[in-house]
């Protein structure tokens, strides 16, 4: 049995982060634009129901106006930020706007919409 000995090749990496010319808010905005289509395109390629789609971009949405950044740029303390106080200061100011006593909670970002459109109660 012959022993071959395999060679180790080292490569050299650079960080193109200091490389690249800062983006512009237009092409951020565009580069959002495309993700989200990505994701949309990937949803119903799936075979997922347009009112399915429409929900997940809707959170998502609610989601990315809350934090006022990219998603990308969200750290697991913004995700549990949003998710711990602001759905459940969302639920409080629904139940004190005449939510329901079933226990129900309600849509996350539905309390905002309302707020925004003046009807909440």
């Amino acid at each position: 049995m012959k022993l071959r000995r395999r060679g180790l090749a080292l490569a050299l990496v650079r960080d193109l982060r200091d490389h690249r010319a800062p983006v512009s808010e237009e092409d951020l905005a565009d580069f959002e634009t495309d993700v989200l289509a990505g994701f949309v395109l990937a949803r119903a390629s799936a075979g997922l129901a347009d009112s399915t789609i429409r929900n997940d971009t809707g959170h998502l949405q609610l989601i990315r106006d809350w934090f006022g950044r990219p998603l990308w740029e969200m750290q697991p303390g913004d995700a549990d930020a949003y998710f711990g106080r602001a759905l459940r200061d969302e639920a409080l100011d629904a139940h004190r706007a005449g939510g329901s006593a079933d226990g129900v909670l309600p849509v996350p970002g539905a309390a905002a919409q309302d707020r925004a459109s003046g009807t909440c109660g």
